[in-house]
Parts: C-alpha cells; sequence; structure tokens
C-alpha cells in the first residue's frame, strides 16, 4: 500500500515524533516560518514527519502545510490520548475510524453539538471518516504484532482543551460515541478530508475514564507515545514491503 508512495506523519510534541524520526534513512530537514519536517525513506516509502504544535489550529496548519510542500498520498498521525470509554487500558491502542470536534458549539442557534456548519445534517454532530482500506490494513497489522486486546478501534473526539474531569469525559463518551480525546486529530481530519487525502490516527491511551492517575505523566507520557510511534514503524516497514 505504501510502497512508492509518500506518507506524511503529524505528531503535536517532540516527544510523539522523536522515536519515528530514528528509523528514516537518507534524512532531510526543511524549515519554513513554522513548521521542520525531516523527510526521509523507509523501505520504499518516502515519509515526511512533523511536528504541528498543541491544538487544533496548529495541526490544521501544519497538515495544510504538508499537503501543499509535499503532497502525501497519506497522512498519518501519533501520539497519545486519554480514554473517554470503558474497557481501556493504560497504552492501549485506539485506530481511528471517525474523528469529532467536541468543543464546536452552536447550539445555541439550534444546530447539534459538534456540527461545524458545513451545511451537512445539522441536527447532528460531524464526523470525518478515516480511510477504511487504510484503517483496515493498519488494525490488521496492528492486531498481529500486539495483543488483539490492546488494539482498539473507534471515534476519536478532538477539542482545544486537555479533558480531565471525568464529567466531561462521560459527556463526551455518551455526546459522540467517543473512545479517546485529544487535541488535533479532528482538525488533521477536517483538513485532510477537505484536500482528498486519506487519513488515519494512532493514538496511545494515557489516561482512563475511572480517573486513574498517572505519577510523573509527564515522564510517563513519552512512554506512552513511544508506545504509539513503535508501532506505526512497524506498520510503515510493513506496508512499505
Amino acid at each position: 500500500m505504501f510502497n512508492n508512495k509518500t506518507v506524511a506523519i503529524i505528531g503535536a510534541m517532540d516527544c510523539e515524533i522523536a522515536l519515528l524520526k530514528e528509523f528514516l534513512r537518507d534524512v532531510k530537514e526543511y524549515q519554513n516560518k513554522t513548521f521542520i519536517t525531516s523527510v526521509g525513506k523507509i523501505n520504499n516509502t518516502k515519509v515526511i514527519i512533523a511536528k504541528s504544535g498543541v491544538g487544533k489550529v496548529a495541526a490544521a496548519s501544519c497538515c495544510q502545510y504538508l499537503i501543499d510542500t509535499f503532497s502525501p498520498d497519506y497522512i498519518l498521525n501519533t501520539g497519545v490520548a486519554g480514554g473517554v470509554a470503558g474497557g481501556l487500558s493504560i497504552s492501549d491502542i485506539v485506530i481511528s475510524t471517525s474523528f469529532v470536534q467536541h468543543d464546536f458549539d452552536v447550539t445555541a442557534l439550534g444546530y447539534a453539538k459538534g456540527y461545524v456548519c458545513n451545511g451537512v445534517e445539522s441536527s447532528k454532530p460531524t464526523y470525518f471518516y478515516s480511510d477504511k482500506d487504510l484503517s483496515d490494513k493498519i488494525y490488521e497489522i496492528a492486531v498481529e504484532k500486539f495483543s488483539r486486546d490492546k488494539i482498539h478501534r473507534g471515534c476519536i473526539a478532538s477539542g482545544d482543551m486537555f479533558v480531565a474531569k471525568l464529567d466531561k469525559k462521560q459527556e463526551i463518551r455518551e455526546m459522540f460515541d467517543a473512545m479517546a480525546a485529544e487535541m488535533e486529530g479532528a482538525a488533521i481530519a477536517h483538513c485532510a478530508s477537505l484536500n482528498g487525502v486519506p487519513f488515519v490516527a494512532l493514538r496511545a491511551i494515557s489516561d482512563l475514564a475511572d480517573g486513574t492517575k498517572i505519577e510523573n505523566y509527564p515522564e510517563f507520557e513519552i512512554q506512552t507515545a513511544n508506545v504509539s510511534a513503535n508501532l506505526l514503524q512497524t506498520i510503515l516497514k510493513t506496508l512499505s514491503e
């Protein structure tokens, strides 16, 4: 699937892309006013890795920059996310099937929460769907390389807030049927959809809906991000053969 193709990978933070950059060969770096990108090869696939920064605007801006500059055939998002569904464990992987912006709110105008004012089904949240073929392939590889009970598929909700309170996690779960919440994926999905580029995210779960607290979260965040990065490099190598 990735053989002789170009794949762009977006992570919000250094810890989400540092390990992936180590897997590239023949690396060149490019920089515009905002983004530094590492461009290299994995097998016969051209891979572009970029740090977007945190939040939806930064993520969408980075996504559009990569599309305009490098014309990727696929876009992947990697990193960590908070679990909002039951049945998840720390360091589980959620492979996206769809995305929603949980903080997009024009309910005062009579529209559904999460509807992004695109003129389509204003009574429902707006979902952006992952490419099914790519999502299926990634899931197939993931369950083969990892324990099946550690791999999940579902909706990922994004918003410009770190979701820590249990009542907010429950609201996102019930309102959008989401498995995980983070701050970038839906914006990247929105941008990729507008440009017609297939997109999937892999997110490692860093905290749970039951209020489980992690000591020394910044250090743990790096460890969890590396779970997603390791799986993603395995997927890249497999799909590049």
